[in-house]
């Protein structure tokens, strides 16, 4: 983290005070999230198992409200809700790491932003979920090859060839035992080649936690029956 990077959501949530917004998940007006929306936010975690591991678990399913919500944030640039959102990671991340000792040891590895994405946006929506969460990161994956690029409207086998060698770990990770973050996963590739990048570098990958996962990736995986409330421990901020 740069000495100035605590700053930057600071910065962004009071510029994006200055216009008056709808409800992010449903569209009522002159609030920024509603209470049946900010409801819907709730952490329900979802374990995913996905071809080659390790497991990954989400926060929320990535649909209706949830969706919404998230695509205001990252690509309508409403940072103000990163508040909201980081609960579902910091749960995520808590869960992935249940029975986990020393997590003072542990890295917590970011998916990095694709090219595109930073230009368009400015920002890392992940960066700024997790500075909100309390969770420390240690960028150890670099993007590599010009990124994945587009990857709406692929299938899961394009979307792995896409992201097959796109990620490289840097050196510091040998030896290290590291939990791979991302914000939404849709079909797995990017979290597989991060987990195969950094295993490549001689890192022990313990888990991965993000957001949200898609309702196919979800609808495969064992949710959980009970709602989970945003957890107030060591890998969450007090606000």
């Amino acid at each position: 983290m740069t000495p100035t990077s605590w700053l930057l959501p600071h910065l962004l949530a009071a510029a994006a005070v200055a216009s008056p917004v709808d409800c992010a998940g449903c569209g009522l007006a002159d609030v920024v999230l509603c209470e049946s929306c900010r409801a819907g936010l709730v952490p329900r975690p979802v374990v995913l198992d996905l071809p080659g591991g390790p497991r990954v678990h989400a926060g929320l399913r990535y649909e209706g409200a949830v969706r919404d919500v998230v695509l205001a944030c990252k690509q309508g640039g409403r940072t103000r809700l990163v508040r909201e959102l980081a609960p579902a990671l910091a749960s995520a991340v808590d869960r992935a790491l249940e029975g986990t000792t020393a997590r003072g040891d542990l890295l917590v590895v970011p998916v990095p932003p694709s090219a595109a994405g930073t230009r368009r946006r400015g920002w890392d929506p992940v960066q700024l979920l997790a500075a909100r969460a309390g969770l420390p990161l240690h960028p150890a994956l670099v993007r590599v090859g010009g990124g994945r690029g587009a990857q709406k409207g692929r299938d899961r086998a394009a979307r792995d060839r896409a992201a097959r060698g796109s990620l490289w770990a840097r050196r510091s990770v040998r030896g290290q035992r590291v939990l791979v973050v991302d914000d939404v996963v849709t079909s797995g590739s990017t979290v597989a080649e991060a987990v195969r990048a950094l295993r490549s570098a001689g890192a022990e990958v313990v888990g991965a936690a993000c957001l949200a996962a898609v309702p196919l990736l979800a609808d495969r995986a064992s949710p959980s029956c009970a709602v989970e409330a945003p957890r107030t421990d060591a890998w969450v901020n007090a606000p």
